[in-house]
């Protein structure tokens, strides 16, 4: 048989099947009898060159899919089992080295078996496939007929084909015959044998590696990869010129360019052939080629693929990417970002390989070792400022990486703290999250816990510092000293030290000689005064330069001298070490500051709406507090605030790309909310001791650390921490022994810090919230400590024992429209009631007191079945106190009393304060002594209208209750009664129902009588207040002034007719009254009463807004915030006052400027409500009472534009902008209407039509150069832009519409005409105010030649005709 390698392969090619005389055909009838006779033909292998052999191979391949699995499956058996005996026999014939002749005679065997292989495997895949569509096609009908025989099934099993278990097989035998063949002594030419080695074994072999599933079979996977490196290592196959050759380096890069998924396993493949085969030289090869290609930013595939290969190769090989990353550098300038992100994971692993490895194992010596890690860092350092925002993540990222390894280079850690510092800035939010979680490992890593424990305490650190410097001044010389020792111990010249000096050096000695002989120059009598003159000024210039220049060798001398005694007791090793401990320590101190600088920050990022960043902003905190960071303490409080956050469902985007960076750690925090999140760490600070500790050491450590949260808090942070101590309380995470901690704490009688007490008092009020029986139990220690002596030595105290004693009740919070009601009351007799009578009635010197009693009112309400009972009772005995006889004794007596001191004190300070130092009570009880009688009650006086009026406020709410109370029962009544009868609800809406009277009655009480009612206490309160407001003048203490005008602003809440009667009392002290407390209660006041008696506000409305012009920032805030809520709650309409809000946009308080941020995005979500107040808001701020300037207005205005996106509200602003240009003259609003107009998207024809049909409205204010180039901006924007006339060229449309290019450019031509009109317009007009100016001024200057002769004619024209002049 006539046999021809390349004529076999092109009919294979061509007809999928080989030229031959085929023993059966696939029509035939298939006796698997006579199968397996052909397959059990001749033994020898040989023999495979006769027809009688090939022809029955060549059948077998063309009938393949008719047969069976099993007489398949035989087949490739067979054909490998005789493939592998034929190798067997050319490796035998091998005796002779000289003589090739037998081992050449083997050639047409092993090029038919070759061929058979590979049209084995393609016509395995091609099965595969079929029954790959096929199983698809029987699951379909499976569905649709689900019942199948199991014999039928059974038998389909034992004669199906299994391609995947088939192909080691195959594999192993290419392997072998490639191991054992010498192709160079069988095919002689080259041609020959890459013909063989390409077709037969590298193109099967890449046709496998084109499935992903192959490759994640370890038996397949190893095979290709031996194959191709046994071809390019033994067979000429790893660098070809031919063309006809498919070598391995060509097969590689054609793998990373059109497949994908063959990235990571081509890398795998160049590291077994540098491995196993001990040839790098094809990884070399590849990635110079890798390296001289240039990606596009536009191309996404390509630049993805290779990256993953150059990431994976440096994971496996790092040493032979070393070897090239010269030249893969340049990729970091590529532009496509895929590549710089590749290049600097590979820095990150090469980091990681010099990092664990010696520097002897990589042939460099340390020098090359360390400059080479350095200029690596530097490289990814760089990357930090890229101008893609995901190369800068992912520098972060690799950064992160190299934290865990042994730190070789402390300087450079130092720098890579300060960058990712600086990064914290990003405007990328991944970018932050990224560097927050560099800090954190920075953090966890730092290598300054050797000796000292790793506490990052910087107070700390200082002192050892300090201490440490005290010891090296008795051993160290100083430093201008030591260099001086330096250069005398390398004999250097004075001359060279002193170079800059105007006069030449001299030794020590002739200096003392000249400066004697000078001396005595000064001294005789016979020297002339010039030269003494001289002489002192020489010796004045050497003293300076003494002082500059370093000491001298005397001076040297002396002080070694005096230190010989300390140094002979300290070897030279000890004062290198405390040398070294000193670098040690400055090197911390700095690490320490960096991360101080960094937490304020941190702190804002808490804020951020991006949840993965705020977790780690969370984890970071936690790790300062953990190291002791001193300004971790701010973030701590500042995470109390997420407590409020809504946590939602993980996210699996974040997860994936977290799990993308290679943390394990941020994969599982994905997972969590930030609130999860939040308890778990102060769970974890706070409630996990340290387990060395005994179990009493413990619950102290917890109960310490529970009331250290509650020291120097603010009202915000305590509300915080409530919320996040009752679900923590809830959840089980604190223990029965620490709340009996906590009140052990509390019930001592040792004298202990105030703080301790109020803290331990303050979290048991939290911890009563969700549990109110951890007070209920207590209510006796309650009333002995907190309203007992130390209640009275301490308010604040007290203040807090009584919200604890309001828990007693429960807290359950009440549920809209609801009238099921389980609070706790108690009876009046109890003595919790009288105790806090007496609280309130206590006389006290401390402007504690008003919270006090405040506290003590709500608990009195809270708790008591009959509250106003208690209060009218206390009401009445203060205003005996007030004005009884006995206050009138005091008024006209000689000594002052307790009083006197409150009104001295109250004149002193301002009011509204919170919380104070305890030394206050101790400064005011001194003042006492100094002060006059005069204003004697004026305190008693306000601590009594200021329990007045919040009584009343408290009653109002007691009423409600009633209410409720009321209609509660009588629901329960009639549902006893079986429920209504049918004609009850006919009667209902005739009559009215029993509950509106009910309503009426309450309504009604409100109304009239709590007010105006003859036997009503607040009656003779309210017209009190009323009059101590409106006589500031009569009533001067500021105390008093407070108190009566918060009583006034509750009083008005209760009965409308009272609040119309003093409403404008109320704004003219708003505006009148220098005390910013007084004007933020006012403000506030006015928005409860907005909510109770909207209508009387509505008349009012605009004076609201008055506030947001204080000057206070605090009153200015309160402000905004009353106004944020009536107006997104509709409890007030807007009548165009939005500019105002919109003013604090641009605001210098960052709260301010964030509540109107704030105060926008919610209302952007209801509808319209942006775009109808629009044209409002644009109007005041740009030519309004108090208009802005154009920065201000700019940055305002982009902000609000956000929020207009709907196609048809911008088509409509475009109208009424256009409209606006005809209505004014002044450039600067020309200015902000066209900078309005440019933020608007037209994304529509219809936006662009109504720009064109309105250039009538503009076109005479387009010679304002500011004007013309916004309408260039919306030119651009609109798709369409000329590079000659505007800036900025215009590459494509930004969006797809369907108005004409011609119809854009014919605009651009008007717009240009009509610019170039109004600039000559203006020129002319110009030129007209100057020549109109110049005409009076010729005229005053008129020749006076001209003027004499003018004056001649008139006289003569005046003379008589008689004159003789005539």
């Amino acid at each position: 048989m006539e046999w021809s390698l390349d004529g076999q392969l092109a009919h294979w090619d061509e007809h999928q099947q080989l030229d031959g005389d085929f023993s059966f055909d696939r029509d035939d009838s298939l006796d698997p009898l006579e199968l397996n006779q052909h397959l059990n033909g001749d033994e020898d292998p040989t023999a495979i060159t006769q027809p009688t052999q090939f022809n029955p191979a060549a059948s077998f391949l063309q009938c393949a899919e008719a047969l069976n699995g099993s007489t398949w499956s035989k087949f490739l058996d067979t054909l490998t089992s005789s493939f592998s005996a034929l190798i067997d026999l050319v490796r035998a014939s091998d005796s002779n080295p000289s003589d090739h002749t037998a081992y050449r005679a083997y050639k047409d065997p092993l090029e038919i078996y070759a061929v058979l292989l590979r049209c084995a495997i393609q016509t395995g895949e091609k099965i595969a496939a079929n029954q790959a569509q096929g199983g698809a096609a029987a699951n379909d009908g499976a569905k649709k007929k689900p019942a199948a025989g199991k014999k039928k099934t059974a038998g389909a099993k034992r004669n199906a084909f299994v391609w995947v278990d088939q192909i080691p097989d195959l594999l192993a035998g290419m392997v072998k015959a490639l191991r054992t063949l010498r192709t160079e002594r069988i095919w002689q030419t080259t041609a020959e044998r890459d013909s063989l080695i390409s077709n037969c074994f590298l193109r099967p072999c890449n046709q496998l590696a084109e499935s992903e599933a192959y490759l994640k079979v370890p038996e397949i996977k190893q095979g290709i990869f031996r194959v191709l490196c046994l071809a390019a290592k033994g067979h000429g196959q790893a660098f070809t010129d031919s063309l006809a050759a498919l070598d391995v380096q060509m097969t590689i890069m054609q793998n990373l360019q059109y497949t994908e998924h063959l990235a990571e396993p081509m890398a795998e493949l160049v590291t077994v052939f540098a491995k196993e085969f001990d040839n790098d030289l094809l990884g070399a090869k590849v990635l110079g080629e890798i390296a001289d290609r240039q990606f596009n930013a536009q191309d996404t595939k390509g630049p993805r693929s290779f990256s993953r290969f150059l990431i994976r190769l440096a994971e496996t090989s790092p040493r032979l990417v070393l070897k090239q990353i010269v030249l893969l550098q340049k990729h970091l300038d590529s532009e496509s970002y895929p590549m710089r992100n590749a290049v600097l994971e590979v820095l990150g692993l090469l980091i990681r390989e010099l990092s664990l490895t010696e520097p002897g194992a990589l042939d460099m010596d340390d020098t090359k070792h360390v400059r080479l890690l350095e200029s690596f860092f530097q490289l990814v350092f760089e990357r930090l400022l890229d101008l893609n925002s995901y190369v800068r993540a992912k520098a972060a990222a690799v950064l992160l990486k190299t934290c865990d390894l042994p730190p070789k280079l402390p300087k450079l850690r130092l720098e890579l703290t300060h960058l990712a510092v600086r990064s914290l800035y990003d405007k990328a939010a991944t970018v932050r999250k990224n560097c927050l979680a560099l800090l954190t490992r920075l953090v966890l890593t730092h290598p300054y816990g050797r000796l000292h424990g790793g506490e990052l305490a910087l107070e700390e650190w200082k002192d050892r510092l300090a201490k440490l410097e005290e010891e090296l001044k008795v051993l160290d010389l100083p430093d201008e000293a030591e260099r001086e020792a330096r250069r005398l111990m390398e004999d250097l010249p004075e001359e060279e030290e002193e170079a800059d000096d105007d006069t030449p050096d001299v030794d020590d000695d002739h200096d003392a000689d000249e400066g004697e002989a000078e001396r005595e120059g000064t001294d005789s009598s016979d020297e002339d005064e010039g030269e003494a003159a001289r002489r002192k000024e020489r010796a004045a210039n050497k003293q300076k330069k003494e002082q500059k220049r370093a000491p001298r060798r005397s001076m040297l001398d002396l002080a070694a001298a005096d230190q010989s005694v300390a140094l002979a007791q300290v070897d030279s090793d000890t004062l290198q070490r405390l040398r070294l401990t000193k670098a040690y320590y400055v090197d911390a101190i700095a690490f320490i500051e960096a991360l101080e600088a960094a937490m304020d920050t941190v702190t804002e990022l808490l804020a951020s709406s991006v949840k993965s960043e705020v977790l780690e902003a969370i984890e970071f905190c936690k790790v300062a507090k953990e190291y002791k960071l001193e300004a971790s303490e701010q973030g701590i409080r500042r995470m109390l605030h997420l407590i409020w956050t809504k946590d939602e469902a993980p996210n699996t985007a974040t997860g994936a790309a977290a799990a993308a960076h290679g943390d394990d750690g941020d994969d599982a925090k994905e997972t969590k909310g930030v609130r999860s999140r939040l308890i778990e760490c102060y769970s974890q600070l706070y409630f996990e001791p340290p387990e060395t500790l005994s179990e009493k050491d413990q619950i102290a450590f917890v109960a310490r650390n529970v009331i250290e949260l509650t020291r120097d808090a603010t009202l915000a942070e305590l509300t915080s921490l409530e919320q996040l101590l009752a679900v923590m309380m809830a959840k089980g995470v604190v223990s029965d022994e620490v709340i009996a901690k906590l009140w052990q704490v509390y019930s001592t009688s040792k004298d202990i810090p105030r703080f301790q007490r109020r803290g331990a008092i303050i979290v048991l009020g939290m911890f009563a919230q969700p549990k109110p029986e951890v007070v209920a139990d207590h209510v006796e220690t309650l009333l002995k400590i907190g309203l007992g002596h130390f209640g009275r030595a301490d308010l604040v105290l007290a203040k807090y024992t009584c919200i604890a004693l309001g828990r007693v009740g429960g807290s359950v919070k009440k549920v809209k429209g609801s009238l099921s009601d389980i609070q706790v009351r108690l009876p009046m007799d109890s003595p919790v009631f009288a105790r806090l009578a007496e609280t309130i009635q206590a006389p006290s010197t401390s402007k504690e007191w008003f919270s006090m009693a405040e506290q003590a009112v709500n608990t009195v309400y809270t708790l008591g079945d009959q509250p106003d009972a208690l209060c009218s009772d206390v009401l009445r005995q203060m205003t005996v106190r007030v004005f009884g006889p006995k206050a009138t004794a005091r008024k006209g007596g000689d000594e002052p009393g307790e009083a006197d001191a409150d009104a001295s004190m109250a004149d002193r300070s301002g009011a509204g304060a919170a919380d104070h130092s305890e030394e206050e009570g101790a400064e005011a009880e001194a003042a006492a002594q100094t002060t006059t009688g005069t204003l004697g009650d004026a305190y008693e006086l306000s601590q009594l209208i200021f329990v007045a009026g919040h009584c009343a406020i408290k009653q109002l709410v007691h009423l409600e209750l009633v209410e409720r109370d009321l209609k509660r029962r009588k629901a329960e009544d009639e549902k006893a009664k079986g429920g209504k009868k049918s004609g009850d609800d006919e009667l209902d809406q005739v009559a009215g129902s029993v509950e509106d009277d009910i309503g009426d009655v309450i309504a009604a009480t409100k109304e009239k009588e709590l007010m105006f009612g003859p036997q009503s206490l607040l009656a003779v309160f309210g017209p009190m207040a009323a009059t101590i407001v409106a006589q500031p003048k009569v009533y001067k203490n500021s105390m008093l002034q407070t108190a009566a005008t918060l009583a006034l602003s509750k009083f008005m809440c209760v009965s409308s007719e009272f609040c119309a009667e003093h409403l404008m009392l109320l704004f003219k002290v708003l505006e009148t009254s220098k005390e910013p407390a007084v004007r933020s209660n006012i403000v506030i006041a006015l928005g409860d009463i907005a909510v109770c008696f909207s209508t009387i506000m509505d008349e009012n409305s605009d004076r609201l807004y008055a506030g947001l012009h204080d000057k206070d920032p605090t009153v200015k805030k309160n402000t905004l915030m009353v106004l944020t809520h009536l107006i997104l709650n509709g409890m007030i309409k807007v009548k165009g006052q939005l500019g105002e809000m919109a003013k604090c946009l641009s605001d210098g308080d960052k709260r301010i400027k964030d509540l109107a941020h704030l105060f926008f995005e919610e209302l952007a979500t209801k509808e319209k409500a942006i775009y109808n107040n629009l044209p409002d808001i644009i109007s005041h701020l740009s030519s309004g009472s108090n208009p802005v300037d154009e920065d201000t207005f700019q940055v305002s205005m982009k902000f609000i534009f956000k929020f207009v996106d709907k196609k048809k509200e911008a088509e409509s602003i475009v109208e009424k902008l256009c409209q606006r240009f005809s209505g004014t003259d002044q450039p600067r609003q020309w200015r902000d209407i066209a900078f309005c107009m440019s933020l608007l998207p037209f994304n529509s024809d219809n936006a662009v039509k109504k720009l064109l049909e309105g250039l009538p409205f503009y076109q005479d204010k387009l010679h304002e150069e500011t004007v013309y180039k916004r309408f260039g901006e919306i030119l651009t924007k609109a798709g369409y832009g000329s590079t000659q006339t505007f800036s900025g060229p215009i590459r494509a449309p930004t969006n797809k519409l369907s108005r004409t290019e011609s119809d854009l450019k014919e605009f651009e031509d008007a717009l240009e005409a009509h610019r170039a009109k109004g600039a000559e317009d203006q020129e002319v007009e110009r030129k007209v105010q100057k020549t109109r100016r110049r005409a009076p001024a010729a005229k005053a200057a008129a020749p006076p030649a001209r003027r004499n002769a003018r004056r001649a004619r008139v006289q003569q024209s005046e003379t008589p005709p008689s004159s003789p002049e005539r």
